[in-house]
């Protein structure tokens, strides 16, 4: 029958399976991937709010604004609290600027795969990267009393995996802690329809990282765990890179013509926290000088690609 495929975000605790054969789907463009692993930014208009006017002034006033900003830290993980507690008054708005972007940050990264671990999983595989699952994960995912030979074909089938999401962020007041709370509705709307409020309650779209159709700039798969990084000519390559370093079996059977397509159960980059960006955001993360601890392997990635075409005679002509 031979053996199928799974990509799995360890992190998010979520899995494609049933991807088919490898031979089947690994030329074939996945925006889908491609759009999971984008890591999405907040646009530059939380960072410049507008004036806030004037509004009612707050018991909360009576803080130290030290202690204001020290309770907003300890909501940083809960948005939707954070946002309310900086409602309750101008200071506490103001305060919590920084605080509010970090929040938000982390609550749309982990509606997304970029950063997380991921692997591309066989259903053949026996053993795992060393190292992939904790001993606490392992323990979570009751695995931890099987033998590592075993954890691939159990990691591959595991009920706690379930499909991507899909989901963006959702305005606010669709929350069903606000549901329930006909005051915190009312509030929320009533902010949700002035500035600068509204855009920390409506939440616009998926976040997306985009560029203009005029940009020369280029997109770039990164690991963030060895600090490598690929850049292809083409946004359509993305998939196959991605494929092509993150696999994971013990059988070199792939459904794909030639020698050189059985590296791929061995997969360098298996496990390792990835993402895609666009080179220009990557340059404005690391100065110079940080940026010589990054590896481009972009030359390795494209001779293997280039090779695998010539070898598999269905595919045809790769562009990287």
């Amino acid at each position: 029958m031979g053996q199928y495929w799974a990509i799995i975000s360890i992190d998010n605790r979520e899995t494609a399976r049933h991807l088919g054969k490898l031979g089947e789907f690994f030329w074939m463009p996945d925006d889908s991937l491609v759009s999971r692993l984008t890591t999405p930014v907040i646009p530059e208009s939380y960072k410049t709010d507008s004036a806030i006017g004037n509004y009612p002034p707050s018991i909360l006033l009576s803080l130290p604004h030290e202690l204001l900003l020290e309770i907003a830290e300890e909501l940083v993980e809960k948005y939707l609290d954070l946002i309310c507690f900086s409602l309750t008054c101008i200071d506490a708005w103001e305060l919590t600027e920084q605080v509010r972007y970090k929040s938000l940050s982390q609550k749309i990264k982990r509606k997304s795969w970029a950063g997380s671990r991921i692997i591309l999983l066989g259903d053949y595989a026996r053993a795992l990267p060393k190292g992939l699952l904790t001993d606490a994960e392992k323990k979570e995912l009751k695995l931890d009393g099987y033998a590592d030979h075993e954890l691939g074909s159990l990691l591959y089938a595991h009920k706690a995996f379930g499909r991507p999401s899909y989901k963006i962020p959702s305005d606010l007041y669709y929350n069903i802690m606000v549901q329930d709370n006909d005051l915190l509705l009312d509030e929320l709307r009533y902010f949700a329809r002035r500035k600068p409020f509204s855009q920390w309650i409506r939440l616009p779209g998926n976040f997306k990282l985009t560029k203009s159709s005029s940009s020369k700039d280029l997109w770039m798969v990164r690991n963030l765990t060895k600090q490598e990084y690929v850049i292809p000519t083409r946004p359509q390559s993305l998939t196959q890179v991605v494929y092509s370093l993150i696999g994971c079996s013990s059988d070199t059977s792939v459904s794909m013509q030639g020698e050189r397509c059985s590296v791929l159960i061995n997969g360098p980059w298996a496990g390792d926290r990835i993402d895609i960006t666009l080179v220009s955001i990557h340059r404005q993360e690391h100065a110079p000088e940080e940026g010589s601890s990054w590896k481009d392997i972009t030359v390795s990635v494209k001779e293997l690609l280039d090779a695998l075409a010539i070898d598999d005679d269905d595919y045809g002509v790769f562009k990287f």
